[in-house]
């Protein structure tokens, strides 16, 4: 008789077990789809949001273009310059506004990439964690749980660095192409 008290003892265990198990695969199985359709929708604002700018940037450079060749043309009138400068100083005008309006789309482009590391740095962190969640339920005694726990922060702190790493060498990379634009585009005072 006192094994079975034992055996319904492990019984009950094992099955409290493979309920837990059941319920975080299926918690995982949602936060997963969840984290991928915010991570999609992240990504399609920030398209969206990169094209609008781009479009702001070329009707903002257009409208500038105009008044300030406008105002190139009052301003050589009442001084007396010849059109001739008054055209290259447009020129210039006109270059520096086309070197900002790229170079604001390979930032708006480059901050897209960056946010997708965050985006791959969060769904990594809680494919991970849901894992080590499993071997928590596992543990058998207070040591290997908080052995387990302090090599979960260290797991994360770690992947964290790392991402920050990534996400620090795509934000030189775009500050380097922006600027590199920026000195490609700007036409030299003739």
């Amino acid at each position: 008789m006192a094994n079975n008290p034992r055996q319904a003892e492990r019984d009950t265990n094992e099955a409290v077990h493979a309920s837990t198990r059941r319920v975080a695969e299926q918690t995982a199985s949602a936060m997963s789809e969840a984290t991928e359709r915010t991570a999609r929708a992240g990504a399609e604002a920030a398209r969206r949001n990169a094209e609008n700018m781009s479009q702001t940037w070329r009707s903002s450079s257009d409208a500038a273009s105009r008044i300030a060749e406008r105002s190139m043309d009052q301003f050589s009138k009442m001084f007396g310059f010849g059109s001739d400068t008054a055209r290259r100083t447009l020129q210039r005008s006109s270059g520096n506004l086309q070197a900002l309006i790229e170079s604001t789309t390979i930032v708006a482009g480059g901050l897209q990439n960056v946010s997708g590391e965050w985006m791959r740095f969060a769904q990594s962190r809680f494919e991970d964690n849901l894992d080590h969640f499993d071997e928590l339920m596992g543990c058998r005694t207070l040591q290997d749980c908080l052995a387990l726990q302090t090599e979960m922060v260290r797991d994360n702190f770690e992947a964290l660095l790392q991402s920050v790493r990534r996400a620090s060498e795509l934000s030189t990379r775009l500050a380097d192409d922006a600027m590199q634009k920026i000195g490609d585009t700007t036409l030299a005072p003739t």
